[in-house]
Order: C-alpha cells, then sequence, then structure tokens
C-alpha cells in the first residue's frame, strides 16, 4: 500500500549506531524518541464505482518490523460515512480475515494491496455494499472518519473525465540488443478551458510464468500525477514507466525488467481527472520518497488532504483503454 512507511530501509541506519556503542568504553543510555501515532486514511471514490476507505497508523521509526508488528498498524475498528450533498452513508466494513480465496482477489483488485499481504495481515477497508452510493462526475464528496479516539474529515470533488487520445509501445532502445522492454506512450489534448491535474495507472493483463496474471491491480508509478500548468490547451506526447507494489518480491519487479513494460504485454491504463488537493498529495508525496526514502520522514513536506490525520481521500474521474506491447 502506498501510504505505508517503508520500515525495511531502517536497519542500515542502525547498524553504524550498533557499531559506535559497541567501540564506547562508558555505557551510554540512548532514548529512542517516540512519536504520537497518527490515522492515516487511503480513501477514493471514482465514477460509477463504491468508496473504498483504508485505515492505519504511523509508526515510530524505531518500532521492530515484522509480520505481527505490520498487523497493528492497520484499524480494524472505526465508523467512516459519506456525504454525498443529499444524503449520509454509513460505509460497512470489510476485512480480509474473514474473506475467500476468490473474495481475496476482488478485494486486491479493488484496492491495489498485494493479495499476499491481505493473505498474510487481517486488512479492512470501508465501502458500500448495497449500491446506494457509487462516484458522479462533478459530485464533492464529504468524509468523515471515527477511528482510535480520533475525527478526520476531508472533501473531494470528481473533475470532469479528460480521456487519452491514444495509446502505443516503444521500446526503451536502452542498448543495441534491446528489443524486449519499453513504456506506454500517450496522446493527451488537454482541455484549455480549466486548470486540470491528471493521475496515470496502469495493469498488465496477461499472465506471467507462474500462470497467474502479472498484476493484482491498476498501479501508480511513484510520480504518477501530473498538471497542465505548462501545457494547458495542447496537445502532446508523453510516456509512462511501470509502477510496483510495496514490497513486491515478483522477479521482474527485481530484475533488470524492473519498471519497464514488455513485449506481448496487454496493458490497461486508467486515467483519472483528479482535483488540485489529490494532486498535491500525491506530487509533494513523490518527491518526500524520492528524497528521503520514507513518506513519514518528515510528514510537513507531505500535502494531506486530510483534517486530523494524515493521507489523502481522491475523487477520481477514470477513463480506461488498452494496449498491447507491440513496438
Amino acid at each position: 500500500m502506498e501510504l505505508q512507511i517503508l520500515m525495511q530501509r531502517r536497519t542500515y541506519i542502525l547498524l553504524p549506531l550498533v557499531a559506535l556503542l559497541i567501540a564506547c568504553e562508558k555505557e551510554i543510555t540512548v532514548d529512542l524518541p517516540i512519536t504520537e501515532q497518527s490515522v492515516v486514511v487511503e480513501g477514493n471514490i471514482e465514477n460509477g464505482q463504491p468508496p473504498f476507505v483504508l485505515l492505519s497508523r504511523t509508526q515510530s521509526y524505531f518500532a521492530p518490523t515484522s509480520t505481527a508488528s505490520l498487523a497493528d498498524v492497520f484499524i480494524t475498528d472505526g465508523v467512516v460515512t459519506v456525504f454525498d450533498g443529499v444524503t449520509t452513508h454509513t460505509l460497512s466494513m470489510i476485512c480480509s480475515g474473514e474473506l475467500s480465496e476468490e473474495e481475496l482477489q476482488i478485494a486486491a483488485e479493488a484496492t491495489g494491496i498485494s493479495i499476499d499481504l491481505l493473505r498474510s495481515v487481517n486488512i479492512c477497508a470501508w465501502t458500500v455494499l448495497d449500491g446506494s452510493l457509487v462516484g458522479e462526475v462533478g459530485r464533492t464528496y464529504q468524509l468523515n472518519v471515527q477511528a482510535d479516539g480520533k475525527t478526520l474529515t476531508s472533501t473531494t470533488t470528481i473533475p470532469p473525465i479528460v480521456a487519452l487520445d491514444s495509446l502505443w509501445f516503444r521500446l526503451a532502445l536502452r542498448d543495441a540488443d534491446d528489443d524486449s522492454l519499453g513504456f506506454i506512450w500517450a496522446r493527451l489534448s488537454d482541455p484549455s478551458d480549466a486548470n486540470n491535474q491528471y493521475r496515470w495507472a496502469a495493469q498488465r493483463l496477461n499472465l506471467g510464468s507462474d500462470g497467474e496474471p502479472k498484476d493484482d491491480s491498476f498501479i501508480a508509478p511513484l510520480f504518477s500525477v501530473f498538471e497542465d500548468r505548462y501545457i494547458n490547451g495542447l496537445s502532446f506526447d508523453f510516456n509512462y514507466n511501470r509502477g510496483s507494489q510495496a514490497y513486491s518480491e515478483a522477479e521482474d519487479d527485481n530484475n533488470e525488467e524492473a519498471g519497464f513494460f514488455k513485449r506481448g504485454d496487454t496493458v490497461a491504463v486508467k486515467f483519472s481527472s483528479i482535483d488540485r488537493n489529490v494532486f498535491k498529495f500525491y506530487d509533494s508525496y513523490a518527491n518526500n520518497v524520492a528524497s528521503a526514502g520514507d513518506l513519514f520522514s518528515n510528514p510537513a513536506n507531505v500535502k494531506s488532504n486530510i483534517t486530523g490525520g494524515l493521507g489523502v481521500w481522491a475523487g477520481y474521474a477514470a477513463s480506461f483503454d488498452t494496449v498491447i506491447c507491440v513496438p
């Protein structure tokens, strides 16, 4: 999950400290800093789809890393409501520990969380099951969360849909023998009558060597958002690399294929218009992770649209297209 702390990197920071303490003859007591936990929201509502909300907690930089400690990060109790301008909807809580294997696959596709993580950790999501609330273009949605003794609120709007003109695959040509790996390219005609912000995500639909789909869900690369400040009203071409899920152990996320699409892949692209505050969150999120390796290393740098906590409540005006990766 994008909003989970990149805890794996902490070991390399602690090793020099351990060596220093061993070399000292004088006994030294180090008081590790204790930080107050905050509630983190990762929520969205998309045109034609019900809302999905995940709740978690920030974790101390020095806290232990294990499956058990990761389970403690996720919140499994709370009240979540969404006001659509007319009706306040109370969302239902669904937890992965109660789902069948088939339902886990559906949950992985809906939330973007690795199915392996859903199997090993009880993760709860709040949504609407009866079809009474689905996203509508042009509508504003107010989120209210009661969890861990805290109240969190946020507002997001689903802007007009702006679809891509076309998609194609182009080889990266890193060297003369590179005839397999490349990027997805797109052409966009940006409307001239409004300021627009966009987010890109893609999902490989074909099967991998293990017979399973290469991607469980749509995956956004780190720098997945952009704005039309300098391209307002223009038609232009751009490309994106392939993103990967957090903590991925897939072979092609850990070898020379990482970040690339491959000849023969069938790729669905989800291109979404987003409001200004959602853009600011994901833009600052990417810059913070790229510079510090940790989303919450300096939370002040991340421009959350959540009042009373951290994270994002995002409205998506999504359009979809598919491309087969043939140069």
